[in-house]
């Protein structure tokens, strides 16, 4: 059997093979950031195709860090019945869910939220300036973390993984180029790190030392004056001794001309493009569990990341996209590449009517 469908696990969940359904916003919550019947369908048929856990979208933790339409919300109780059946139907499936906390910071679309940051910078995916965020707000959103992962637990959710990455608040705060402050939030790499440690304390605290804890680690910024990956090192190797559960690692700040996620995968040597950056956490971080997201389509290629010990896990999101079930397919011996050639036209709904695959859709009237 391919190392690949061996047990591993995080924190005290088990998870039944390697396949980890990764974070996307799927743009499917209703107005106030509910649970609707077409999330329940989306994810349900991706248990039921073989994964061993899913991470949400991610899900805004305060009213003010909702960063476009349709996306979920974990910033009320209100909300709790639609996640308990969230978990429902992902548990019919032996599979788990973790829920993806974030703030958007200044990565919020025009007009619809106000942008907000560590200091007044120009977010370099919306060309919006940031409003510095007082002491006593960046008080008050740790808090929301906190209490957002209290509500994931009590619905029966299975772990928090936090969103550290991609230009959204708390990478922001661990950027160089977006964090230049010079109080106790800011001024050097320890004070930048703050507000990441003290959203992890406020989590641990809602949640207990029970509870898987997990982050989706931007490692480098990728661009000027960005976070370097030395720096990111550095941050991995901090969660680690603050207890983190598992880090899935990533990397990139989008901006207007380039996303995180690149485009037309369609040979081996274009995937894994963050493998370099799970090479360099790795000795930081020790036997701390790792997951690699970033263009991986060839199972062969994955069994060989995990075998060699570089990650434990791999992250896809745009193959489950377009295959619910290409877990259970590699598990019958489908070893060629997946599906997915990363077109991106699934994104094309987004903060419409959400996430689909429409690679084989006629292309949209100009």
């Amino acid at each position: 059997m391919s190392i690949l469908f061996e047990p591993y696990a995080i924190g005290r969940r088990t998870l039944k093979n390697r396949f980890i359904k990764s974070s996307t916003a799927e743009s499917m919550a209703g107005p106030g950031g509910e649970v609707t019947p077409a999330m329940l369908d989306f994810y349900e048929a991706i248990a039921r195709g073989g994964a061993a856990c899913i991470f949400l979208g991610h899900a805004f933790v305060h009213p003010f860090g909702k960063a476009h339409p349709r996306m979920t919300g974990l910033h009320d109780d209100r909300l709790m019945p639609g996640l308990r059946s969230l978990a429902e139907v992902i548990h019919r499936h032996d599979c788990y869910v973790f829920a993806q906390l974030n703030h958007g910071g200044s990565r919020v679309q025009e007009g619809y939220a106000e942008p907000l940051g560590p200091s007044p910078v120009i977010n370099p995916s919306t060309g919006l300036y940031a409003r510095e965020l007082k002491s006593s707000e960046i008080w008050k959103i740790v808090h929301a973390f906190g209490r957002a992962a209290a509500r994931v637990r009590e619905a029966g959710l299975d772990g928090i993984l936090i969103h550290g990455g991609h230009g959204y608040l708390v990478s922001l705060f661990n950027s160089p180029f977006a964090n230049q402050r010079t109080d106790e939030w800011g001024g050097d790499a320890q004070r930048r790190f703050r507000f990441l440690e003290e959203v992890s304390r406020s989590i641990r605290k809602a949640v207990g030392n029970d509870y898987p804890v997990a982050i989706k680690l931007g490692a480098k910024d990728d661009i000027e004056g960005g976070l370097s990956l030395k720096e990111g090192e550095e941050v991995a190797a901090r969660l680690a001794m603050a207890g983190i559960d598992a880090i899935e690692v990533s990397g990139g700040i989008p901006t207007k001309a380039a996303g995180t996620s690149r485009s037309n995968i369609l040979s081996r040597d274009q995937e894994a493009y963050f493998l370099s950056y799970a090479k360099a956490i790795r000795p930081k971080v020790g036997r701390l569990p790792l997951s690699l997201v970033g263009g991986l389509r060839s199972p062969e290629l994955m069994e060989e990341i995990v075998t060699q010990g570089w990650s434990d896990f791999v992250s896809l999101a745009r193959p489950f996209i377009c295959e619910p079930d290409l877990v259970a397919k590699i598990r019958k011996g489908r070893w060629d590449r997946v599906s997915c050639i990363s077109c991106d036209r699934c994104r094309a709904g987004f903060g419409k009517e959400g996430l689909h695959c429409r690679r084989d859709e006629a292309p949209a009237a100009p």
